[in-house]
């Protein structure tokens, strides 16, 4: 017989398979990919991932979304946007929670026209809650073909910016900015 393949047991030390992330490496002597288990576990990462984005969407449906475009967190209790108040412009994250309340009611223009990067915010927050709930459930690894990069933060900040950019330029053009 030839040498015995390395293999770490995914039940050993009462682990179940999938609980913990693979870490994959070359045997050096057969050349067949080898897992060892690492890293937070993957029903506790996809737990971790799914329930703040459950909660945003159950938030945003218990919300009813103001037709004005902005104002829908003010039924949570908090205060209006101030820098919309003292200035007549809008802050970069206004109507974000009246767009995203509006997908989960399935008024898209409603949603679009409160804050173009709220529709986003609820595509990716359906996408990583099912993707979450998937690993939280099953063990199998969703999110391991994600590698997060520095550039994902600035890629988010550009295209919040360029929601608020479209907001302020369709206020503009409509004449709802600035308010008075």
């Amino acid at each position: 017989m030839g040498k015995q393949d390395s293999y770490i047991d995914p039940h050993q030390e009462g682990r179940t398979p999938g609980d913990r992330e693979p870490v994959r490496s070359e045997d050096s002597h057969n050349g067949r990919e080898v897992e060892a288990a690492r890293g937070m576990p993957r029903r506790l990462r996809g737990l971790l991932i799914a329930a703040p984005c459950w909660a945003l969407l159950i938030v945003a449906a218990v919300l009813s979304p103001s037709d004005a475009g902005t104002g829908t967190h003010r039924q949570l209790g908090l205060p209006g946007c101030s820098m919309l108040m003292q200035t007549g412009w809008p802050c970069p994250t206004c109507g974000m929670t009246t767009s995203v309340s509006a997908m989960v009611h399935g008024r898209a223009v409603l949603a679009w026209n409160a804050h173009p990067f709220g529709v986003f915010l609820f595509i990716a927050a359906v996408l990583a809650g099912g993707a979450g709930s998937v690993e939280a459930v099953s063990g199998k690894d969703v999110f391991g073909v994600l590698r997060p990069r520095w550039w994902w933060a600035l890629a988010l900040i550009a295209a919040l910016a360029a929601g608020w950019g479209a907001k302020i330029l369709t206020g503009l053009i409509n004449g709802t900015l600035p308010m008075r």
